[in-house]
């Protein structure tokens, strides 16, 4: 990175003519900015180039920071890509990084079961068809919660979670009615299993009232309501990987979970359900400790235009 900075910057080149042609193809594809040194990427315009020991923090803070979701060599890759940064090795540090994980070895998924054909469940728009569910019961956590309702967009893929204490028919509603509709509109279906707070008549009514569909999933089979129980298996994989021994702290890492969750890419939609939801991606700590692109050339006088070009092309990315 130093020889292709000199070249920039000084049109220094090495001696060696075949190394001097090497750096003059390669600095085609850099800018100085500021100072810094950018590559120009296919995915993001330009990511900003860091030594070593910059890769070691933004490996950290992306894989198991506030916001980290402890995710595979691939999904963290594009992670770091997203957030901005580039350095020669990425891929292969990624992947060392992953293996070396200790909570990534004891509760990384060991698949038994034969692969299948994905049978999709098509969503017409965002928080159009929301799918619910219940886990727990857990460790009693603070205000004597243990169990967990789950709620995800089939769109977005979009999670939306609480501890509750009782799985009652009446804290299901006010869920439904605090985390769905009043922050994304009235859907045109929720999907749940037969339970008895789903299956509820004033629960229904409640429904009913709203011209919210109800539907439910055949008994015995979960995987009627798949993308609620793949949202259910992240939340748990999760939480394992960052509680340890700590298990009644649950409810305290929930948030953080979440967050992690909706920042990272999907396998399905190529985009993070933070993206898909707002048109931007969201600002990680990793871009406040490790200044990326944006955070270090923000000015406020040209903020307005960049969210109105942001806002000509959100529909072209959902």
């Amino acid at each position: 990175m130093t020889n292709i900075t000199n070249y920039i910057v000084n049109v220094s080149e090495p001696v060696d003519p075949i190394e001097a042609k090497k750096i003059r193809t390669q600095a085609a594809r850099y800018s100085v900015v500021a100072g810094e040194l950018y590559r120009r990427g296919f995915s993001t315009p330009l990511l900003k180039c860091i030594d070593q020991q910059q890769a070691d923090y933004v490996l950290r803070e992306i894989h198991e920071g506030i916001c980290g979701s402890h995710s595979g060599a691939r999904t963290l890759t594009a992670k770091v890509l997203r957030a901005g940064y580039y350095w020669p090795t990425l891929k292969t540090d990624c992947a060392e990084y992953v293996k070396k994980c200790k909570q990534c070895q004891q509760h990384g998924n060991l698949i038994h079961a034969s692969t299948e054909q994905l049978h999709a469940v098509n969503a017409p728009w965002p928080f159009a068809l929301w799918g619910i569910d219940i886990l727990g019961p857990f460790p009693l956590t603070k205000g004597q919660c243990k169990f967990l309702v789950v709620a995800v967009d089939y769109f977005t893929k979009w999670i939306e979670a609480e501890p509750l204490a009782t799985i009652t028919s009446a804290n299901i509603q006010k869920f439904v009615w605090k985390n769905i509709i009043t922050r994304f509109g009235i859907p045109y279906a929720i999907i749940s299993d037969n339970g008895l707070q789903f299956t509820d008549k004033k629960f229904n009514n409640f429904l009913e009232n709203l011209g919210i569909q109800h539907q439910f999933t055949s008994v015995e089979h979960p995987q009627s309501n798949g993308q609620a129980e793949a949202a259910n298996k992240v939340v748990l994989t999760e939480l394992k990987k960052r509680l340890g021994m700590a298990k009644g702290a649950w409810a305290e890492e929930l948030p953080k979970v979440l967050w992690a969750y909706r920042c990272t890419p999907q396998s399905c939609t190529k985009e993070t359900p933070f993206r898909l939801a707002y048109g931007t991606d969201a600002m990680i700590p990793v871009e406040v400790g490790e200044p990326s692109f944006r955070r270090t050339h923000f000015h406020e006088e040209s903020n307005d235009g960049a969210i109105r070009a942001e806002l000509d092309v959100v529909e072209e990315l959902r």
